[in-house]
Formats: C-alpha cells, sequence, structure tokens
C-alpha cells in the first residue's frame, strides 16, 4: 500500500459530495435542539473552530463540545437505529458511533458501528450513509460501498492520498473507500479473529479486533487491535508488521483511540498512557497513573484528539475499568492538564 505526501483531503470531500449527491432542503435552524451533557463519552475528534466532537455510546449521538464548555448535538435523536438519510442529523438514528475523522470541508465521518456503516454529517447538517448496507459480513473488493456488508465499523482515518480508510473490528479488516466509490480490501485474510501474516503483504495478513487507525506523516498506517491487545502497521512498502519490530502488550481500549497528530506524529492510548508512535516504536507523553490528582489516578482514557498547537484531548468515563469519573481533559504542549468537564 503505497500512498504519497501531502493529505488531499478535498479528494474525500468530493467523493462524499459525489454518494451524498441526493437532493433535500437545508437544515432549518429550529432543528438544533438544546445543551445535553455527556453519558458515556467515547472517540473524540477535533473540529474546526475548536469544536470537540464527541461520540456518546450510551445516547446513540454524537455531541459537540463548543470551546465555551457547551455541549449540543450534532447527529441522533438518542433512540438506537438506523433513518435519517438526506435529511437534518440531528433527526437521525444512529446505534453506537464510534471513530470519526473531520474532512477538510468541516464535515464528519463516523463509524456508525451497530449498524453496519460509515456515515456522514455534511457542511449543511445533512447525514448520509458512504459505505455499508446494514448488515454483518466481510468485504469483497470492488464491491459498491454501500451495498457493502460491513463487519461493526469501529474507527476511520483519512490517508495521505485524501481516500477514507475504515477499520472493521467485528471483520478483522481494513478497507477504503475508493474514487469510484467501491471499497477496496487492505488488510484481512482470515475470519478467525487472530493477527497473522505478520511480516508479509498487508492483504495476505490480519489485524486482530481492528479498531483505530491513524497515518503517520511517511504514510505509514496504524493499526490497534484490541481483540488481540496489539499494535501493528502496514509500512510503505505495504507490509504488515510490528512498530519496532517485536509484539508487546498494547491496550486500546475505545474505538478510535489512535489518531494522527501535527508534524506527521501519531498519538495512541495504552491503559493509562499516552505515546507517541513511529516505526521504531514508542515513546511515552503522559502516564496518569503518576498523577497525584486521585481523579486522574483512576482515569482510564478511551478516545483521543489531537490539536494543532499539539493538545492532546482525552475522555473516560465512570465504569469504564476502575474509572472512577467521567472526564473530558486537555494535556497542554507544556504537559499541563486542564479537566474541561466533569460528569457524575
Amino acid at each position: 500500500m503505497r500512498v504519497t505526501r501531502p493529505p488531499l483531503v478535498v479528494r474525500l470531500s468530493a467523493l462524499v459530495l459525489l454518494i451524498a449527491a441526493t437532493a433535500v432542503a437545508s437544515v432549518p435552524a429550529s432543528s438544533a435542539p438544546a445543551s445535553v451533557a455527556p453519558v458515556r463519552p467515547s472517540a473524540l475528534a477535533l473540529g474546526h473552530g475548536g469544536v470537540l466532537y464527541v461520540a456518546d455510546d450510551a445516547r446513540h449521538q454524537i455531541l459537540a463540545m463548543t470551546p465555551s464548555g457547551r455541549f449540543h448535538v450534532v447527529a441522533g435523536t438518542g433512540t438506537a437505529g438506523y433513518s435519517g438519510d438526506g435529511g437534518p442529523a440531528v433527526r437521525a438514528r444512529l446505534t453506537h458511533p464510534a471513530g470519526m475523522a473531520v474532512l477538510g470541508d468541516g464535515g464528519l465521518v463516523f463509524a456508525d458501528d451497530s449498524d453496519n456503516r460509515v456515515r456522514v454529517v455534511l457542511p449543511d447538517g445533512r447525514i448520509k450513509t458512504l459505505a455499508g448496507d446494514g448488515r454483518f459480513g466481510w468485504v469483497q473488493s470492488g464491491t459498491r460501498a454501500r451495498q457493502a456488508h460491513l463487519g461493526s465499523p469501529a474507527a476511520v482515518a483519512v490517508g495521505p492520498d485524501g481516500l477514507l480508510y475504515i477499520a472493521l473490528s467485528g471483520a478483522n479488516e481494513i478497507v477504503r473507500l475508493d474514487h469510484d466509490g467501491s471499497l477496496a480490501r487492505i488488510a484481512g485474510s482470515s475470519r478467525d479473529g487472530g493477527i497473522n501474516g505478520i511480516g508479509g503483504p498487508a492483504l495476505a495478513a490480519s489485524p486482530s479486533g481492528p479498531n483505530g487507525l491513524a497515518f503517520d506523516g511517511q504514510g505509514d498506517m496504524y493499526i490497534a487491535g484490541f481483540n488481540a491487545k496489539a499494535l501493528l502497521m502496514i509500512d510503505r512498502k505495504g507490509l504488515m508488521r510490528y512498530p519496532g519490530g517485536n509484539r508487546r502488550g498494547f491496550y486500546p481500549r475505545g474505538d478510535g483511540g489512535i489518531v494522527s497528530g501535527p508534524s506527521g506524529r501519531v498519538f495512541a492510548i495504552d491503559t493509562q498512557r499516552v505515546l507517541t508512535l513511529n516505526p521504531e516504536g514508542e515513546h511515552p507523553v503522559a502516564d496518569f497513573a503518576r498523577l497525584h490528582s486521585d481523579s486522574m489516578r483512576t482515569f482510564l482514557p478511551d478516545g483521543i484528539a489531537v490539536g494543532r498547537d499539539g493538545s492532546i484531548y482525552v475522555d473516560t468515563f465512570r465504569g469504564n475499568g476502575w474509572a472512577s469519573r467521567s472526564l473530558i481533559a486537555v494535556i497542554r504542549p507544556d504537559r499541563s492538564i486542564r479537566v474541561l468537564w466533569r460528569g457524575p
């Protein structure tokens, strides 16, 4: 899998608009809901103007946290299900939204996990399905995206080629949405759930429960594998391997728990640590277990997002392992930590 720099997100934006080209009315201003609060925040994404998107697994909604600290609904009625394509995203039903990615035009692509679909909230507030027919299954390359069976999409990422990549945690596959609207399988040759094919071509190899995707500045893809508790990568030669050359225990918790940051660095969550990754291995950035604050010592982050200034946003919810509080926090470039929201 060879890709080129720089990121051409405009290509994906054009593809999204092509796939979503059903004429519908624009979102009426009155459809904006009142302020809400998260229940079970998981995946995060940072949008334009400092808006932090929060996928709420319990609410079946995507929320936006403004710089003032208020939340409002971006997508989802709060009732699980699948509906609303072509209309206002706030009137659509989602089921367990997971990993997200923000496009150059401000559109928000997300994995609608239990609906076995990938959807997008367009800049005008409409929602459209990009991939998936709602049935669980495995992808055959060349299948039209909206006619494909997706096996529990957990994370999405925009590649340096400007195309959308999707981690299918239930099918143990990585697929790509091509310019012609079809899907191509990048990795995932086995349905048994185990890791195999390491050191060989990615197309003949398999991750295990992939729930996170990110690209570094050189075009290497990093894959968080939840089931096997391992970190993998597909290098620029198209080979699947372990960063640093050896497998070790890696504990990604939430969907989308790995993200591309500024300067081509990749950031990931590993239990209570935040790491940066490269082909040679990993480097710790923060370790919540070593903090003196009681609330942060029991902080088990799920989602992660990184701003242009290097600020790292993380979240957790009460009952996540031994997490005692629901929190959204930011690690500033000077490594100071500020809690942005504290739940029950």
